[in-house]
């Protein structure tokens, strides 16, 4: 499997609110840490956080790096832009642009995210939106 064509992949069904092929991609025993949920997340659960904020935030990834260990293993890092279109963390659309780096490190077993761990930053995105004080 080409590891970097699967992760390549998911952020464009993210982008294109494909969140069937999204949900395809995804183990029925998958499990996504991540930084804005206190615990981690489920499939079904995963895919309703996407469409959350694919509703909230409007625009698209860009990968600026992949790596993968060429056998379960692959990150990616990049960066998000778009506007607050939608609802966010309680927070109702301000039109504002954001725009935030992430890290994502998925296990793919037989094709499927098995496991997942992401990293961003809400609370720039919180700044970024006016609803969090920016700091000096």
């Amino acid at each position: 499997m080409d590891l970097k064509k699967h992760i390549s992949d998911y952020f464009s069904h993210i982008d294109g609110k494909n969140y069937q092929a999204l949900e395809a991609q995804l183990d029925a025993k998958h499990s996504f840490t991540n930084s804005i949920t206190p615990a981690p997340l489920g499939a079904k659960e995963h895919v309703g956080m996407i469409q959350n904020l694919t509703g909230a935030l409007t625009g698209g990834h860009t990968i600026d790096v992949i790596v993968t260990d060429g056998h379960e293993w692959v990150s990616a890092r990049g960066r998000y832009k778009g506007k607050h279109t939608g609802e966010f963390m309680g927070v109702a659309a301000t039109g504002k642009s954001v725009e935030f780096s992430w890290i994502d490190m998925q296990r793919v077993v037989n094709g499927k995210i098995v496991e997942e761990y992401m990293e961003l930053n809400p609370g720039a995105i919180m700044q970024q939106i006016g609803a969090a004080p920016v700091r000096a």
